[in-house]
């Protein structure tokens, strides 16, 4: 089962190098505690104890052939999509969107296509050189979801490895790097009733271009699924929209940053003193913002969701906040923290609905 939305078969695994082997379980010790000790019990292991504990446990299970290496990539693809996160949201095509409510079309295509083994079925892929579809997701004219795995490789500054010494007369002077690989996953998700779609990239290294790696993924589903009539929802407006429900005293998130570009080009910003604080606050920067707001598209937004206990509109099911980066020139949405599954959609449902 996959997020309880459907029987899902699990394809026989593919043959996992060495290192592989190793990166996943570290992967999976990264995971929260709970996390692990409710993958153990779901094996009818041992789940308590220390993290290191549950390592050696995990490990004894791997030597015993009780738990494989293909359980815990099953277990990062099942958290994976509510971690930290970059989100798109689309307009689907209405011309597309008949086609693909229909079971035996879609069948037929797919067979066509040679991605019919995926249907319905997960590939457990660990660190794929190139980005690999792994599964595709597909309930009787209600929706579509589509999942591909690839290995990111990065190097990571660690300065207390530099050296320097003499070296003919001169100092040379040593920077060291680590080199560290990421597991990325890509998740496209189409409403088929609705109409509308999302893809959502689990955050990667610093300094990586999201916007690329969407196109990476909307070439490796061209084949069969053309992604370039969905329309980008635009979330400028989502920026503005959250500070004026601030000033109005009705928010629904609290600023830490807010930013806007103005017709010329420029960009100008306001920062709260912590991320407890809003924006507003200051008499002098009140007005200031909302000039500029007035004359100006949203650039960049730092928000926090506001908890039920604190805004109670829209069916808000928040028990906590929810930290969000709105990158508007962009029209991407980050989630800088994993999160519930239902404070996601909540959060994403917010944002399309106030691009509006």
């Amino acid at each position: 089962m996959v997020n309880g939305e459907g029987d899902v078969t699990i394809l026989a695994p593919p043959r996992y190098s060495q290192q592989e082997k190793t990166l996943v379980l570290g992967y999976v010790m990264a995971l929260k505690a709970d996390a692990i000790r409710d993958f153990l019990a779901s094996h009818d292991e041992q789940a308590s104890g220390t993290k290191s504990d549950l390592r050696d446990r995990i490990a004894e299970c791997l030597d015993a052939d009780t738990i494989g290496f293909e359980d815990l990539v099953n277990l990062l693809d099942s958290v994976a999509p509510f971690g930290k996160q970059h989100v798109f949201l689309y307009s689907g095509p209405a011309q597309m969107v008949a086609a693909w409510r229909a079971r035996p079309q879609v069948y037929k295509l797919l067979r066509k296509r040679g991605v019919a083994q995926l249907l319905n079925a997960r590939l457990p892929l660990a660190l794929p050189k190139e980005l690999t579809l792994s599964s595709i997701e597909y309930r009787d004219g209600r929706s579509l979801r589509v999942c591909a795995v690839e290995r990111r490789e990065y190097y990571e500054r660690k300065e207390d490895l530099d050296e320097e010494r003499d070296q003919d007369g001169r100092r040379l002077a040593l920077r060291a790097y680590l080199s560290e690989v990421m597991r990325g996953m890509v998740i496209f998700e189409w409403n088929l009733v609705s109409n509308e779609a999302e893809i959502r990239i689990t955050q990667l290294p610093s300094g990586t271009d999201y916007e690329s790696v969407e196109q990476a993924f909307a070439g490796l589903v061209r084949p069969w699924l053309d992604l370039s009539p969905f329309q980008k929802q635009d979330i400028r407006a989502v920026i503005g929209r959250l500070h004026d429900m601030e000033r109005q005293g009705q928010p629904e998130a609290r600023s830490h940053e807010i930013g806007y570009r103005t017709a010329g080009g420029r960009t100008i910003s306001a920062q709260s003193p912590t991320q407890s604080d809003s924006v507003f606050g200051e008499a002098d920067v009140d007005a200031a913002m909302d000039s500029v707001h007035g004359h100006s598209v949203g650039h960049t937004g730092n928000f926090y969701w506001l908890d039920s206990n604190v805004c109670q509109s829209h069916g808000n099911p928040l028990d906590r906040e929810v930290h969000t980066m709105l990158v508007g020139n962009k029209n991407r949405i980050n989630f800088t923290a994993p999160n519930r599954q239902e404070d996601l959609r909540y959060v994403l449902s917010r944002v399309r609905a106030l691009s509006h």
